[in-house]
């Protein structure tokens, strides 16, 4: 699989925007009416980061994969976002995302970052904190999860990390085994919400070796 840094100008920022929601849709279908209304302001908020808040941290990481095969590197396979030490930013990211979105993007991804704030993990200074990994649709069940998991855990390891840490919504059975399969733990249980629209996360670790 091949790795290569997310560029909005170059690569598909709506298939991007897609995967994000993907990760998460159990959550935006609560807050956006629709799935293109959420894609449109996931894609909206990448616009604006890529472009004026991209900040010059080289362990904040925003990865598209491609196929070994896909020489041209034409169809993005899946992505990833998060690196080592990577912290949330909860109040900074919902200030900044009334500043650029419309008000109703705004409100809907703000809601989601403060849901977020009480079920993902506490990222720590030697972590490496996989954010969120997605692969596409149509290309589930073929290993690309598994090789771009296999990846990452190497990354971390070249990083010199303690840990590898990541969040399982306890509805995605799929996503649990197979962090499960390469040997991630849970060590802590979050949920927040009201009955209907309840979020609950498994936070899961692997313990690199020394």
């Amino acid at each position: 699989m091949i790795f290569r840094e997310f560029n909005p100008e170059i690569h598909d920022i709506y298939k991007v925007a897609e995967l994000i929601y993907d990760v998460d849709y159990r959550t935006f279908v609560h807050v956006f009416k629709s799935k293109e209304e959420g894609v449109e302001a996931i894609k909206n908020r990448l616009t604006y980061e890529f472009a004026e808040l991209n900040n010059e941290d080289e362990n904040d990481l925003f990865y598209v994969f491609f196929d070994d095969d896909d020489k041209e590197e034409k169809e993005i396979v899946g992505m990833f976002n998060g690196g080592k030490g990577v912290q949330h930013s909860y109040f900074h990211d919902i200030i900044e995302s009334f500043k650029h979105l419309k008000f109703s993007e705004a409100l809907g991804l703000s809601k989601v970052n403060f849901m977020d704030k009480f079920v993902l993990v506490d990222v720590e200074e030697d972590d490496f904190y996989i954010c969120e990994l997605a692969i596409c649709s149509d290309k589930r069940g073929k290993g690309y999860g598994s090789e771009a998991l296999d990846q990452l855990i190497q990354l971390a390891k070249d990083l010199n990390c303690k840990r590898v840490v990541l969040d399982a919504d306890f509805r995605n059975e799929g996503a649990y085994r197979l962090y499960s399969s390469r040997g991630f733990k849970v060590f802590k249980r979050k949920s927040f919400g009201v009955p209907g629209k309840k979020r609950g996360m498994r936070n899961m670790e692997l313990i690199l070796d020394d």
